[in-house]
């Protein structure tokens, strides 16, 4: 096995994600992403610190990395018509402004420990002024690399970060 300069992991991911320096991939074409959970995460902090309207297709990814139901994620942003997840995700309209930082601090909350390649400021969500953006604009083409990096106690962990 080696390791692949650059992968689009767009199909697995369901969001255009670029993985520099991380995936293996031996003879035969067939690749291993390592700590797939760990990257789902990180991809979802990060998203979810990206001060740019979330579209559905965002949302959607974001709600699978939590492995919850439309359902689950209404009543964990307490909303009462779990119907409108789907009218999100679909595309048909989008969250306002304090829904979409009630989700993205969800994300925070219940992701954050596992994304340890990003830095999560405090008050992050709170003060974020998010962009909007037009109909037409697809999910943020992000990338990321595999890195070993020191924690508070200097010990060494592997993580991904967002390549530069």
């Amino acid at each position: 096995m080696h390791k692949t300069s650059e992968y689009d992991a767009t199909v697995e991911m369901g969001l255009p994600v670029t993985l520099i320096e991380t995936v293996l991939e031996d003879d035969d074409g067939n690749v291993e992403i390592p700590n797939l959970d760990m990257l789902l995460a990180t991809v979802a902090v990060a998203r979810a610190l990206t001060p740019v309207q979330l579209v559905g297709a965002e949302l959607r990814f974001l709600r699978h990395v939590l492995h919850l139901t439309g359902a689950e994620f209404a009543r964990a942003i307490d909303l009462s018509d779990k119907t409108v997840v789907s009218r999100w995700e679909n595309g048909k309209t989008r969250p306002g402004g304090y829904t979409e930082k009630i989700i993205r601090q969800l994300i925070l909350n219940l992701l954050g420990s596992r994304a340890p390649g990003i830095d999560i400021p405090d008050n992050a969500i709170p003060g974020m002024v998010i962009r909007q953006r037009d109909a037409s604009e697809g999910p943020l083409p992000m990338a990321f690399s595999f890195k070993s990096r020191s924690d508070t106690g200097g010990q060494s962990i592997d993580c991904y970060a967002e390549a530069a």
